[in-house]
């Protein structure tokens, strides 16, 4: 399903989209803002990757397209759980600040979350963020999360351990809180 929303519309992965997934999978700023740990990744590795990635009812993942046609990364739900009704919201972007739109995250994450809350019922949908990374957690409280607390120590990073905060947003939450 493609969402639009605001100025993005999240649409499947393509093989256009291969240069820009390299250059994120590829991006020590990238892996210092999230944490983990990614090996490289060549040219020839990430089109082997789309070719055979498909979307299951245990991940969605979508690229950010704004409407001045520029593609700006991904968004993703993850760790579905039906039963449950929970999932967790993970996003990378990466480009120049003179092709963002104003509020592109937000709009982005909102699509996600109406299609999280109305088309999946979920109930529960949480994030991860380093400690580090405030930018994302700003997001993440402009779009109606509340901070759950902290999981101590949980990524290694530059030569120390480093704390991450769990955020979330229940389906009730969504309308009221939502920018």
């Amino acid at each position: 399903m493609i969402i639009k929303n605001g100025c993005v519309t999240l649409r499947a992965i393509e093989v256009r989209d291969a240069e820009l997934l390299l250059g994120m999978m590829n991006s020590p700023e990238i892996e210092r803002a999230i944490g983990g740990f990614s090996l490289p990744v060549n040219e020839a590795q990430q089109r082997e990757w789309i070719d055979k990635y498909r979307n299951t009812e245990k991940q969605i993942r979508w690229m950010i397209e704004l409407d001045n046609g520029c593609t700006i990364g991904v968004i993703m739900l993850f760790d579905i759980d039906m039963k449950n009704g929970t999932a967790e919201v993970g996003y990378k972007t990466m480009a120049e600040k003179d092709v963002r739109i104003k509020g592109d995250m937000d709009d982005a994450m909102q699509g996600v979350l109406g299609y999280a809350f109305g088309e999946l019922r979920l109930n529960c949908v949480y994030a991860h963020a380093l400690v580090t990374n405030e930018r994302s957690e700003r997001m993440l409280e402009r779009n109606g999360f509340s901070k759950e607390g902290v999981l101590r120590q949980r990524t290694f990073q530059n030569g120390s351990y480093v704390d991450m905060n769990v955020f979330s947003i229940l389906g009730n939450e969504f309308d009221t809180k939502a920018r």
